[in-house]
């Protein structure tokens, strides 16, 4: 077994700040490798990783309601990250068992939890530790996976389901510092890659530990088919198909299926240029009593959602264009729940959707529960926020990156965005008798704003060790959608944070 240590030289800490051309030669030999590792080619392999990871950031001051109160402020958000991963390799051939954990010991906001009332605020979870993967797999050959335990759910660009796992990587240009992610204990039987066109069939049932559809109290369990062709190919797609049964204390009741489409090409247009396109569709339809009125118990449930993605890359530079479309709900007593939330884990930009939005969101809330102003609260508000996802949007996000050494990456881009319908909030709309009202009072248009972000990446591998830097910074100019009362317009909001990572 082999266990790394990390070079006790006095000029260790110097190497961590060289850039990589200095480094060129090591550079290129050196791989990470976890701190604990053990890999006999007729037996087992043993990794043991471990991530320190963390993030600081700050935002100006904004409004979140009609009367002026305003969230912004700094935070610091750590996270320690653990793993294991034992497979047999040839121990037990032809059989094949394959063990995973991981495991968040610390992960939430240390310091500068928002203060104001309101519920999932940015950047208010409490510090706590997160299980993320505890499961048995076993195979034989490619022809029957068995899996059972707890693990994180992805499909497609994460549009849907999202593991948290996806960050940033070269070429990316994306503004993504992903944390939690969807969580659930599995029960699953699959097959593949089989067949000349290398196709991938599933079929599990999930109890839901955690995810963005649900809140911690809730008792959700899923029933996933999905398919997919051209596994570890250049070009490859499938199709996914969930049922979601969930079920609040008070015994109300939420039903959907959700239908999700994912494709993704790459194409060598010339020795070092590269084309990647990637698309994903999502349409859910259900329905649900967890916000019915009096008048309308059961709710009927239509969303869409639908992203796509094209990347250039040149090799020293390149571009990326992301677009997102996804459906509103700007009437609260029609019936019906339109409003598509992406996953809070697919990011777009740092501050319109992660920040302003996912604040007005969360602190209507506290506004619309006030008794002194509503008498008895509206059913089901409390899943109202957005929890910082994009919603309601069709969104466009051009971006360049430019690598400026081996290593160093600089990247930004202009995110202008549109509202699908009038923005509406549930306390501001239903004072005025149903004509939309945004969180602040005002009349809103259709234009939420435009962002323009920057970016600074920095990776290398140090020995086996990996070490990780970034700088984000934003500059949001409000659109009307987002107008005060008596159409006022909203102040830019401006933020920047700071991430470092270190990977033993």
């Amino acid at each position: 077994m082999q266990i790394r240590r990390l070079n006790k030289s006095p000029f260790f800490l110097l190497t961590l700040l060289m850039p990589s051309w200095a480094q060129a030669e090591e550079s290129e030999r050196a791989v990470y490798q976890p701190i604990v590792r053990y890999d006999e080619e007729q037996s087992i392999k043993l990794e043991i990783p471990l991530s320190l990871r963390g993030r600081g950031e700050a935002v100006s001051m904004f409004p979140v309601d009609r009367d002026g109160n305003e969230l912004g402020g700094a935070q610091v958000l750590p996270q320690v990250r653990i793993g294991a991963l034992l497979t047999s390799k040839g121990l037990l051939l032809p059989l094949h068992l394959h063990l995973e954990y991981e495991h968040d010991l610390l992960t939430g906001t240390a310091a500068g939890r928002p203060d104001l009332g309101g519920a999932l605020l940015p950047n208010s979870q409490e510090l706590e530790q997160e299980l993320r993967k505890l499961f048995l797999r076993a195979s034989l050959g490619t022809y029957l996976h068995l899996q059972g335990g707890v693990t994180t759910s992805h499909w497609g660009m994460g549009l849907l389901a999202n593991d948290g796992s996806h960050s940033w990587t070269p070429g990316s240009a994306q503004f993504r510092d992903s944390r939690s992610g969807d969580r659930v204990i599995r029960g699953q039987v699959a097959t593949g890659p089989i067949t000349s066109s290398n196709m991938l069939v599933a079929f599990a049932v999930d109890s839901v530990l955690g995810d963005d559809i649900g809140l911690p109290e809730d008792d959700a369990v899923q029933f996933i088919g999905a398919v997919k062709f051209g596994e570890g190919k250049k070009t490859n797609g499938g199709f996914y198909v969930v049922r979601r049964d969930q079920e609040a204390t008070d015994g109300r009741t939420f039903g959907i299926w959700a239908f999700d489409a994912t494709a993704q090409t790459k194409i060598k247009l010339q020795r070092k240029i590269q084309l990647t396109l990637e698309g994903e569709v999502a349409v859910i339809v259900g329905e649900t009593d967890l916000t019915g009125s009096r008048e309308i118990p059961i709710q009927d449930i239509t969303q869409l959602g639908a992203a796509a993605r094209a990347t250039i890359d040149f090799g020293a530079w390149g571009g990326v264009l992301d677009f997102l479309y996804a459906t509103g709900d700007r009437n609260f007593d029609d019936g019906k729940q339109n409003g598509f939330k992406a996953d809070p884990n697919y990011e777009m930009g740092l501050l319109l959707f992660r920040q302003v939005l996912g604040a007005q969101s969360g602190r209507a809330v506290a506004v619309a529960g006030d008794p002194d102003l509503v008498g008895v609260p509206s059913t089901g508000l409390e899943r109202y926020p957005t929890r910082g996802s994009a919603s309601n949007t069709i969104a466009f996000f051009p971006k360049a990156f430019w690598r400026v050494f081996s290593g160093f990456e600089a990247y930004g881009g202009v995110l202008v965005a549109l509202a699908e319908v009038e923005p509406a909030d549930p306390l501001n709309t239903r004072i005025v008798g149903g004509s939309p009202r945004n969180a602040l009072g005002g009349t809103p248009g259709r234009f939420l704003g435009t962002e323009f972000d920057l970016g600074l990446r920095y990776e290398t591998v140090l020995e086996t060790s990996e070490l990780m830097a970034g700088l984000e910074g934003g500059l949001l100019i409000p659109g009307s959608a987002l107008a005060a009362q008596n159409d006022g317009s909203m102040d830019p909001v401006f933020g920047a944070r700071l991430m470092l990572g270190l990977r033993l």
